[in-house]
């Protein structure tokens, strides 16, 4: 509060030095200043106005409103596209002030006649200076090559080159130089502690493979390039060498198992009721076996279902232990057990599925052991001949 009001003494103190806001109107050909009230009628009048009005914006509002007050006129009164104004815009704030500003506000403040069209006629030649003066920096950044993108792969092997690798060949390969074939290296920790993903585990074996092929080649006396290489390297010593590759060679695969564990497996978004049910081919009634389907979208989730085939007279009960219920796919019922389902052809139908409509679910369990013909299991198909007849939860 008491922040708020030394501000308030502050500007009070400012406005009582430079007067208030200029704002200007014209009354029977006379400019006013109109906080004032006073009528500005010759020229020396014009001027000392022009004066404190100009030094009243540069002193409260330059600093905040210069840049895009400037650009307004740009655009409205010399008509800058908008790539010219893009250009102005490279420029720093700062440029803004110098020339152009004040004229501008005094303008937008109804100022009119001396001195103001000499003024402006300055300003809009400052302005042109500026806008291709904005343009060069524009052109600049332009033709200015960019840095070249380096491929996720590359960055991945220079990392690798730059940690990894280099350890490897300060702590192992400088060792095995000075006659050391002791030094271990866990590579599993220096590869987590570098923040290296599995897709580094290849490129870092094919790094360190020549190397190993070379030593091993030299072991088993396979080429006698290698073999005069590693003369100076005891067998003893390079199969040590050999057992430090195979560690890392050990350590490479656990890391893929590690990496392989932790990978989270991308979950699959389930269509609702609306877009599952879109392809069903179902009959929506059938007058002679005096049936009606329900509404598709009750099916998806459910864990029980009721199809009848007027044209073969089969009857069919889908029955799931998904947690989600079944699921449509095309013209299709998914998520059906194929063992707890059942499907057989009706012998006297107008006295069996009036019981499948009215039984509860728990009284439909010993529905099938009234059943004499074959039951099979189904294959999940819905058909432009099938009625839906029951869901259960």
């Amino acid at each position: 509060m008491a922040k708020a009001r030394k501000q308030r003494r502050l500007k009070s103190a400012d406005e009582a030095f430079m007067g208030p806001k200029p704002t200007y109107a014209e009354e029977n050909g006379v400019l006013v200043e109109l906080n004032k009230n006073t009528k500005l009628k010759d020229e020396v009048a014009r001027m000392h106005e022009w004066m404190r009005g100009t030094r009243w914006f540069y002193y409260f509002e330059v600093k905040k409103t210069a840049a895009v007050t400037v650009q307004n006129y740009c655009k409205n009164v010399l008509g800058f596209t908008k790539d010219q104004i893009n250009n102005l815009k490279k420029l720093p704030d700062w440029k803004y002030r110098m020339k152009s500003y004040q004229p501008i506000a005094m303008l937008n403040a109804g100022y009119k006649g001396y001195p103001m069209d000499e003024r402006l006629e300055i300003v809009n030649k400052h302005l042109k200076k500026m806008e291709k003066e904005g343009s060069k920096i524009v052109k600049e950044i332009s033709n200015k090559p960019k840095p070249p993108v380096i491929p996720p792969a590359e960055r991945t092997r220079i990392k690798l080159m730059e940690t990894l690798y280099a350890e490897f060949d300060e702590i192992i390969v400088d060792g095995w130089f000075e006659e050391n074939y002791t030094q271990k290296f866990n590579l599993y920790s220096r590869f987590k502690g570098h923040g290296f993903k599995g897709n580094a585990i290849e490129p870092f074996r094919r790094m360190i493979m020549p190397e190993y092929e070379c030593i091993k080649d030299a072991y088993e006396k396979t080429c006698d390039q290698a073999v005069e290489a590693y003369s100076h390297i005891s067998k003893a010593n390079k199969r040590k060498m050999l057992n430090m590759y195979d560690d890392m060679f050990k350590d490479m695969d656990k890391l893929k198992q590690s990496f392989k564990a932790m990978r989270v497996p991308r979950a699959h978004k389930r269509k609702t009721s609306d877009e599952q049910v879109t392809n069903l081919q179902y009959q929506n009634e059938c007058e002679d076996s005096k049936l009606a389907s329900i509404n598709p979208v009750l099916i998806p989730n459910k864990s029980k279902l009721w199809v009848y085939n007027t044209k073969q007279r089969r009857l069919t009960e889908y029955v799931t232990t998904a947690t989600d219920g079944f699921l449509i796919s095309g013209t299709s019922i998914k998520n059906h057990d194929e063992k707890l389902s059942k499907t057989a052809k009706l012998r006297k139908p107008d006295d069996m599925l009036p019981v499948v409509l009215s039984k509860t679910e728990k009284q439909l369990e010993k529905f099938w052991d009234d059943i004499t013909t074959k039951i099979n299991s189904p294959n999940g198909r819905v058909n432009k001949d099938c009625i839906l007849m029951r869901v259960f939860e």
